[in-house]
C-alpha cells in the first residue's frame, strides 16, 4: 500500500500542473505600449496604409525571363520560388496586403520579359513604388547557369499598383 504522503505528493503535483496549464491558456490583453501600429517599424513602413486607400482586388505578378528558354517544369519551379519568397517577405513588410490578397482568391499572373535588363528595370520601378518584390536567382543545378536572374515576383498588392509597373507586359 502507498504511504499517504506519497499519494498526497503525487496528487499535489498533478493539481499544480493542471492549474498552471489552465492559467497559461487564459488569454491576456496584448501589451500595446511597445507594439502598437504607430510604434512598430518595418522596411516599408507606411506601405500598408498607402495600399489601404487604393481598395479593389489584389494580385501577385510573376515576371519570367523568356530569353532563357527554360523548360515548362523549370519555369514552374522558379515561379514557385518567387511566389513563396514574395509571400514570406509580404508577411513581414505588408501583412495587410497579404490578408486582402488571401481573402480575394490569391490571384497570380505570369508575364514575360525578353531580357534581364527589362526585368531589372521593372524591379527598380516596383521598388521605387514601394511594392513587395522577390527576385529569384537560379542555383545552377539543372538548365540555367548559377546566379542567373530567372523570375521576379511583385506583390501581393492592389491590381492598380501592380499594373502601373507591369501593365505593358504580355502573358507568358
Amino acid at each position: 500500500m502507498l504511504d499517504t504522503s506519497v499519494v498526497f505528493g503525487i496528487t499535489a503535483t498533478i493539481v499544480s500542473f493542471v492549474a498552471g496549464y489552465t492559467i497559461a491558456k487564459i488569454p491576456r490583453p496584448a501589451d500595446t505600449s511597445s507594439t502598437s501600429p504607430e510604434k512598430r517599424s518595418s522596411p516599408d513602413e507606411g506601405t500598408d496604409k498607402v495600399f489601404a486607400d487604393m481598395g479593389g482586388e489584389y494580385k501577385m505578378v510573376l515576371v519570367v525571363r523568356n530569353d532563357l528558354k527554360m523548360g515548362k517544369g523549370k519555369i514552374a519551379a522558379q515561379c514557385g520560388h518567387a511566389a513563396v519568397g514574395a509571400f514570406e517577405s509580404g508577411l513581414r513588410n505588408t501583412p495587410a496586403a497579404i490578408r486582402k490578397w488571401q481573402s480575394s482568391g490569391q490571384a497570380k499572373i505570369a508575364l514575360k520579359v525578353d531580357t534581364e535588363l527589362a526585368m531589372m528595370e521593372i524591379y527598380r520601378t516596383a521598388k521605387a513604388n514601394k511594392l513587395n518584390c522577390c527576385l529569384i536567382r537560379d542555383a545552377g543545378r539543372t538548365q540555367i547557369e548559377a546566379n542567373t536572374k530567372t523570375v521576379l515576383a511583385i506583390g501581393p498588392a492592389p491590381n492598380v499598383a501592380v499594373d502601373s509597373v507591369t501593365g505593358h507586359l504580355k502573358l507568358l
